[in-house]
């Protein structure tokens, strides 16, 4: 890795199935999540990472990429996926600014087409985590390994635990099995919980109930990528 972006810039995430974008002039940044478009990519972009796969129009910019050991995220294992390690630096360096009680560690779910739950101890350091198909995920793998059950990867549109029509009993059992995996996840765990990823605003008003606050931030690990290339503002422009 050799990045350093002061001033204007772009930075890329290459998720398992969406590209997550930020661009950012010094000042503001704003964030765009699109499909895969390569066509996009030029000399404007300043740092990247990718979970998914890498086409080959990045081959000239890997001086420019930043992969898990280029995180300071102590403990993580080489295996560890470069979104999970930079949503998990963020969120705690957010939470040292915030002044969040982390004495007992710190918990990130990403929740996007795997919903990972990563846990660092009181000392910031990775202590390991859990996988889970995401929500577009399960949905999809019902309707592809059954006979009867319609394909549909839409938004849950009511909150009836119990529904009377095949698609919102799917959407809701989803649901409501991703929040029960996170409360048992933060109750095992304990300390701060943060939730970012695509679905973290389908999943959070199911956990805002629970004693302890959750703290949203869909992008947390655009936020980590353009810290560590010297390019985050702020003042996000949403």
């Amino acid at each position: 890795m050799s990045v350093s972006v002061r001033g204007d810039g772009q930075a890329l995430l290459i998720g398992n199935s969406r590209w997550h974008w930020a661009q950012y002039n010094g000042e503001r940044w704003s964030v765009e999540h699109t499909d895969p478009a390569p066509e996009r990519i030029g000399d404007a972009l300043n740092v990247w990472a990718a979970v998914g796969p890498v086409p080959a129009v990045l081959e000239r910019l890997d001086d420019r990429r930043i992969r898990t050991r280029d995180v300071p995220l102590d403990h993580a294992p080489p295996w560890l996926g470069v979104d999970r390690a930079l949503g998990s630096w963020q969120a705690w360096r957010r939470s040292q600014h915030l002044e969040h009680d982390c004495s007992q560690g710190l918990t990130v779910v990403d929740a996007g087409t795997v919903l990972s739950i990563t846990v660092l101890d009181a000392d910031g350091c990775f202590r390991g985590g859990q996988l889970i198909p995401g929500y577009r995920l399960q949905l999809r793998a019902m309707a592809e390994g059954t006979a009867a059950l319609p394909s549909t990867l839409a938004w849950p549109d009511q909150n009836d635990p119990f529904p009377q029509n095949t698609v919102a009993a799917m959407q809701q059992g989803v649901v409501r099995g991703l929040v029960a995996a996170i409360q048992q996840a933060q109750r095992c765990a304990g300390g701060v919980l943060w939730l970012c990823g695509g679905d973290a605003q389908l999943l959070a008003p199911q956990l805002s109930h629970a004693s302890d606050p959750v703290h949203v931030s869909s992008d947390l690990q655009l936020e980590g990528l353009m810290e560590l290339s010297g390019g985050l503002s702020s003042n996000p422009d949403r």
